[in-house]
């Protein structure tokens, strides 16, 4: 059951994403932002954000976008077992 429900959720990043959610970048595909793909896949469904800046560790861009992979990286960040982040122009480190 936690295989499928896993599954699941990676898939519903390359399909739910394409189909429902808002537009936040022009991207040049069908990409959309769904909050709740990105509750399930702890801020994956950020998805038109990750296809805007490909190179990002950070895909909730804004306040009210929950990134819980962001909020992980800057622990380890803290921690000193991140360095070298890559981020997009308008975000910066200490934001979350």
């Amino acid at each position: 059951m936690r295989l499928v429900l896993v599954f699941h959720c990676t898939w519903f990043v390359n399909s739910a994403t394409h189909k429902f959610g808002y537009r936040s970048h022009e991207s040049g595909d069908n990409s959309r932002n769904c909050w709740w793909v990105a509750l399930l896949t702890y801020g994956e469904g950020w998805h038109n954000n990750h296809h805007a800046y490909q190179y990002s560790a950070r895909h909730g861009l804004t306040w009210w976008e929950v990134d819980v992979t962001w909020m992980t990286i800057c622990l380890l960040q803290w921690l000193g077992l991140a360095k070298n982040i890559k981020l997009p122009p308008q975000a910066s480190p200490s934001s979350s």
